[in-house]
């Protein structure tokens, strides 16, 4: 995987899209929500959590994944 994919809801990545990436980057569930974290999450009309793009970014950013991003504030 050269870049993360779309999301796939207009707020960021659904919890079961959030899965299939961290499965093609052989990233551990548990290693994600570590470094993740406590933070803001939307939900989807069915009322599943939605990961805000930028906070993904981030946890892939201090995982040390080359996919991962630094934002400062978000």
């Amino acid at each position: 995987m050269k870049q993360l994919p779309k999301p796939e809801h207009e707020y960021g990545y659904p919890k079961d899209q959030i899965k299939r990436i961290l499965d093609q980057l052989n990233i551990e569930e548990k290693d994600f929500n570590e470094v993740f974290g406590i933070n803001t999450v939307t939900m989807d009309k069915n009322g599943d959590a939605v990961l805000y793009s930028c906070d993904v970014e981030k946890a892939l950013f201090k995982l040390g994944h080359t996919l991962g991003k630094w934002h400062p504030l978000d």
